[in-house]
């Protein structure tokens, strides 16, 4: 079971597959510092750094299929433009990334593909592939209309780290808050407009490839019910050849909340971590320690279970609920958990744990470029189920 990885990060979407003993003929990662972390536990696999969009990129991932067939493609596309936490830009390059997924898709021909998203993407829109003169006219219209609340935002935010005069700070907040309702009035008039040349990302995704023969499906699923310790929730796409007589099916669910109805309980953030929180500062483990200033741990230490360090953000040096799946686990500039009972933010083994991925699973690069890595990985555990059923289409 020849595979292809795209987008691949650290691994964790592939480990599942790996771990099934899908042969994962190669995969490509953008960024080379990140790229040794998945040379380093998939030795076998030929990673080919460098970005999709390139076509030099894209030669040498055929190339690697010229003598053998390629029967699984995996692959999450940057979900940047797509995420419930960010500000969303529809025209955002990273978010159109998923053309080059589907371009690999139909050069390969692979029996089934298998594509991941956050949540964000199910309500996420674009603009149709071809629109009219006048729908384009509305569309451009509308997207200045976007990127001007997107730019007065980022100015009202900068304006508040300003050091400057209250009274001036207050009128020049004031003064964006105004246009910012204008802008606000005007993209509330054009939404029953919003139809002519926008359309929901996934119809997008689903009838390009439905027009390359492949019948697809597409699930939310939360990583907590397969025993993460993590209330990770991802959308995951599956694809399979209109000439393979085989119905998707999605991993069934093994745990939940109460361990009721005959499934186990979901793992907890104690559960997983508990025997690390005495373990010492280990670099070879990625068990690394970060060093706070005093006043930093004094806020931690009057930050409960279940609050933030700063009541502005909520995901940010979150302090996690020992008794359930953590949140959902973010690089977050290096603004990760709180741990329940210690006065220090999680080490990246400890997330990593969060994310299942097991002890013997080997990190490389600074500390920050891990934390990148794992705030953008497939939890293993999730992946691992994954690819039990995409074995089961194949078999």
């Amino acid at each position: 079971m020849n595979c292809f990885e795209l987008f691949a990060g650290c691994g964790g979407l592939g480990y599942g597959f790996h771990k099934e003993s899908f042969n994962i003929v190669a995969c490509n990662e953008l960024e080379k510092e990140i790229s040794y972390t998945y040379k380093e536990n998939f030795p076998e696999t030929n990673v080919i750094v460098g970005d999709i969009t390139k076509n030099e990129i894209k030669e040498q991932i055929y190339d690697n299929f010229k003598n053998k067939k390629c029967d699984v493609i995996l692959g999450g596309p940057p979900c940047v433009a797509y995420s419930m936490a960010g500000r969303r830009n529809t025209r955002d390059p990273r978010g159109q990334l998923f053309k080059d997924y589907i371009e690999v898709v139909e050069k390969l021909q692979p029996k089934i593909f298998v594509m991941e998203n956050v949540k964000g993407i199910l309500t996420m829109k674009h603009d149709k592939n071809e629109l009219t003169a006048n729908e384009k006219e509305i569309a451009d219209r509308y997207y200045e209309l976007e990127t001007k609340k997107l730019v007065l935002q980022d100015k009202k935010k900068k304006l508040s780290c300003e050091d400057k005069n209250d009274e001036i700070k207050e009128e020049e907040t004031k003064e964006i808050n105004k246009e910012l309702k204008k802008i606000n009035s005007n993209i509330k008039k054009m939404e029953k407009d919003l139809h002519k040349f926008r359309i929901n990302v996934t119809d997008i995704i689903k009838n390009t490839f439905k027009k390359l023969g492949y019948n697809v499906e597409m699930k939310l699923l939360n990583s907590a019910n397969y025993g993460v310790p993590q209330k990770r929730e991802r959308v995951i796409f599956i694809g399979i050849k209109n000439n393979i007589d085989k119905i998707i099916k999605y991993p069934e669910i093994t745990h939940n909340k109460e361990g009721t109805d005959g499934k186990i309980k979901w793992v907890t953030v104690k559960d997983a971590i508990d025997d690390l929180k005495n373990k010492k500062n280990d670099i070879s483990s990625s068990h690394i320690y970060t060093s706070h200033s005093e006043k930093f741990i004094e806020k931690i230490k009057n930050t409960p279970i279940g609050k933030s360090v700063n009541p502005k953000y909520t995901e940010a040096f979150f302090r996690c609920k020992p008794e359930e799946p953590s949140n959902t686990v973010k690089e977050n500039h290096g603004g990760v958990f709180i741990h329940y009972e210690k006065d220090r933010v999680m080490t990246p083994r400890e997330l990593a744990r969060l994310q299942s991925f097991p002890d013997d699973f080997i990190f490389k690069g600074s500390k920050t470029k891990i934390l990148v890595q794992l705030g953008n990985a497939v939890p293993c555990g999730l992946s691992h189920s994954i690819a039990k059923e995409i074995k089961k289409l194949l078999n």
